[in-house]
């Protein structure tokens, strides 16, 4: 394990490979500006990206407010039950487009980010330490835990647990704020140990009640809307947690949680599922535990040797991996060299493929992998492929796989309406204007940007024959026809 690739295996399909996993892929450009570079040092650029790209700004609606005030408004006595309901409104639509501002924020960070790397082990957090805006109910605190989550992306994972112990978010949803000395609760107790860090069937109940206790006192400041530790609401007596007692306290129970075996393989195996592969050996499962350990949970060391090892650049491992949601919406983005979709589509778009940020379907998280996939979500992701492509075109366009009209399930998942408009994509920036006669060095050039390889031979096929059956009709419809083509098959699918 961790053997590193020879320099005699980098090349244009591994460069691609790497920029693909570590981050949300690459145009041909990007490409080869990484094969020419070399591994070593594009891995160092990815991993070890200036601490400067964590802090980002954050949207100009994210800033504390007095929550606490504006919740007693809203129930106070002295206005009419018709103002009480109307101020209700108005808050819950200003979350509403908080929210949807701050998916936007996210989605062009990863698009544009000059730390790949950095948005996507944040996205990795998010789907590891879920927690969802409908519980949660405001803005601030999802962008709050996401800043967190970026900062300490490619740290430590001893540090980032603690953190999220103390995040306001993490703490609403699970509701820690309101676990005291008399009554502990023990919802964020469980899902630490179940979900955060040793896995289920690693502690036992006597375990989750003692940890309830340790946690007590954790509190949210709804003045300054962060967290505040509460002395008099806190378990101060002596505890027994797995094989350590005393008076311990939050911490004391991480860092315990921390030297068990277990939680390193647990970690250890979700990088390895999210980066590699969906089914490591066990084998494979200790080594990435054994190089936890080795660097005490700093993540940055790891990353930097899976990325540089012979086993990521496997042929069982290239081209493997579905492509999460956000994967495909920000990576297509990327391909087509065409802005995202507005705001409102980009979300609908991620709720009706399965993955919509900021709520993922509970405190698990995504399943991921072939979860990503069935008849319905490929459905739309071939529609919405055609979407970005054609523009308003697509709602009128023939669809090229199966000529005939988009499905309807795509516009009445969108809601048409003004944000629905969208210009087609330049195609002379994808195809060269002396290969639109050239029907097999097009599909040829095309598979190098859309596949980062030759296309399946029966795809390929399949591409050679539409632009033949259209001949002499080279202009942009039948190129982006094509392209639409390219993108409706498993192969575009895969990273």
């Amino acid at each position: 394990m961790f053997t590193p690739l020879s320099p005699q295996q980098w090349n244009y399909e591994t460069a691609a490979h790497l920029l693909n996993r570590a981050g949300f892929g690459g145009t041909p450009t990007e490409i080869e500006a990484a094969y020419g570079k070399g591994l070593e040092a594009t891995v160092h650029d990815l991993v070890d990206a200036s601490d400067d790209f964590a802090n980002v700004p954050p949207p100009a609606w994210a800033h504390p407010r007095k929550i606490g005030k504006i919740r007693m408004e809203m129930r106070s006595k002295k206005i009419s039950p018709k103002e009480r309901k109307e101020r209700k409104r108005e808050f819950h639509d200003m979350e509403g487009e908080n929210i949807l501002d701050l998916r936007r924020w996210w989605l062009e960070r990863m698009l544009t980010s000059p730390a790949p790397l950095v948005e996507k082990m944040t996205l990795f957090w998010h789907g590891h330490f879920a927690t969802s805006v409908q519980k949660v109910r405001d803005g601030y605190w999802m962008w709050l835990q996401n800043d967190t989550l970026r900062r300490n992306a490619l740290g430590n994972f001893t540090t980032l647990t603690k953190e999220m112990s103390r995040d306001p978010a993490m703490m609403i949803y699970l509701d820690l704020q309101k676990s005291q000395e008399e009554h502990p609760n023990e919802n964020w107790a469980r899902e630490l140990m179940e979900l955060f860090t040793v896995g289920i069937g690693n502690y036992t109940e006597q375990d989750i009640r003692e940890s309830a206790r340790a946690f007590t006192g954790y509190r949210v400041n709804l003045r300054t809307q962060q967290f505040r530790f509460a002395p008099f609401q806190h378990d101060a007596s002596s505890k027994t947690f797995m094989d350590r007692s005393g008076p311990l306290d939050g911490d004391d129970i991480i860092d315990t949680l921390m030297k068990k075996p277990t939680c390193a393989q647990f970690i250890g195996r979700k990088i390895w599922r999210y980066f590699v592969e969906d089914d490591p050996s066990p084998e494979t499962v200790d080594a990435v535990a054994s190089r936890l350990r080795a660097h005490d949970y700093e993540i940055r060391p790891v990353l930097r040797e899976i990325l540089s090892s012979a086993d990521f650049y496997s042929d069982r491992v290239i081209r493997s991996q579905i492509k999460s949601p956000v994967q495909f919406l920000v990576q297509t983005a990327k391909l087509l060299e065409t802005p995202l979709p507005s705001p409102s589509i980009a979300q609908n778009s991620m709720r009706q493929m399965g993955q919509i940020l900021f709520a993922p379907p509970s405190v698990k998280g995504w399943d991921g992998g072939r979860a990503w996939i069935n008849t319905s979500t490929l459905l739309f992701r071939y529609n919405f492929s055609n979407y970005l492509i054609n523009g308003d075109e697509m709602l009128s366009a023939p669809d090229p796989v199966k000529e005939k009209g988009p499905d309807l399930g795509f516009r009445r998942g969108l809601a048409l309406g003004a944000d629905m408009r969208r210009d087609p994509i330049d195609v002379s920036k994808l195809i060269p204007a002396e290969l639109r006669k050239k029907p097999q060095e097009l599909v040829a050039h095309l598979g190098n940007r859309f596949f980062q390889a030759k296309a399946a031979a029966k795809e390929a096929d399949a591409f050679v024959h539409y632009l033949e059956a259209r001949n002499p009709d080279t202009g942009d419809e039948t190129m982006r026809g094509l392209l639409h083509l390219m993108m409706s098959t498993p192969q575009f699918q895969l990273t």
